[in-house]
């Protein structure tokens, strides 16, 4: 019953938040007539928020799935679910190489890569992308050097390159956070036990500390997917991918589109992600079971 009522609450926040969300740009007046600021209309902006949500009950708004079970559609959005879940993939295994390394190095090695990471840490996701793409750019006019596919054009969708550039400053932030939680793991009694009785570094790593941090790192790890989320965004518009991102940006766009289509849309798209945040969740109770945390 708990249970239902987080899930009932959570639908309902959810549509709100996309009422909230259609009528926010008509808070703003944006041609006050005599006046250089900006003019704010409440009275508009809850007039078209009960405009918005009248059209919830209007039976011709819930004819959503036939728009969108169109082969156009369903190409965009498997093809974005795809580098989704490819980059989620990917930030999982380079972030765990670059934090299994970096336990493995001599301590004066360490403080180098920590501020290499930090370095990373502070940059914009948009700059990154776009130094990127400048240097691709060089080695192929300069050089004739195309390493890679960097653009979806003529129904060519590439994967490899949006997948690397969509996963490559979540995999630096999930390393340097899995650095933390390794290193205060590494303070506590059974690790210091282990070493006492002879253990190697590997063996205390693989077989004792990786079991005992996922619940801890499965907790934050939903902060990782909806940063490659946030990165998808980018990436389909910088490398011209046709993928569900623009799909979305189109709906947006038309005047005519229905809360209902909207919501459609977005939730059609997020359930596959709720489902693996959900999973990876549940994979971190059951260690913490094992451990006796309550997660």
């Amino acid at each position: 019953m708990k249970k239902f009522i987080q899930y009932l609450l959570l639908l309902l926040t959810s549509i709100a938040g996309l009422l909230f969300f259609m009528a926010f740009p008509r808070l703003f007046d944006y041609r006050v007539s005599g006046s250089d600021h900006l003019g704010f209309k409440l009275l508009a902006f809850i007039k078209a928020i009960e405009a918005t949500a009248i059209q919830f009950f209007k039976p011709d708004s819930w004819k959503v799935l036939d728009i969108w079970y169109q082969e156009t559609v369903i190409d965009r959005y498997t093809y974005s679910l795809e580098l989704i879940f490819a980059s989620l993939l990917f930030t999982i295994f380079i972030g765990s190489v670059i934090a299994y390394l970096f336990m493995n190095l001599p301590y004066k090695y360490r403080l180098r890569v920590k501020n290499v990471l930090n370095f990373f840490e502070g940059i914009p996701d948009l700059l990154v992308i776009f130094m990127i793409q400048m240097f691709l750019f060089m080695l192929y006019r300069e050089f004739q050097i195309r390493l890679v596919t960097m653009y979806g054009l003529a129904g060519n969708e590439p994967i490899i390159f949006p997948m690397i550039i969509n996963s490559l400053l979540p995999s630096l932030f999930f390393a340097q956070y899995l650095i933390k939680v390794m290193e205060e793991e590494f303070e506590k009694h059974y690790i210091l036990l282990g070493q006492a009785k002879g253990l190697s570094r590997l063996h205390l790593l693989f077989s004792h500390l990786t079991r005992n941090i996922v619940p801890v790192v499965s907790i934050h790890f939903r902060t990782i997917i909806f940063m490659v989320l946030t990165n998808m965004v980018l990436v389909e518009h910088m490398f011209v991918l046709d993928g569900y991102i623009q799909e979305l940006n189109k709906l947006l766009q038309i005047q005519s589109s229905s809360p209902v289509s909207i919501f459609f849309y977005v939730g059609v798209f997020m359930i596959p992600v709720i489902l693996v945040e959900r999973f990876v969740s549940l994979i971190g109770k059951k260690f913490g079971s094992i451990r006796g945390m309550d997660i």
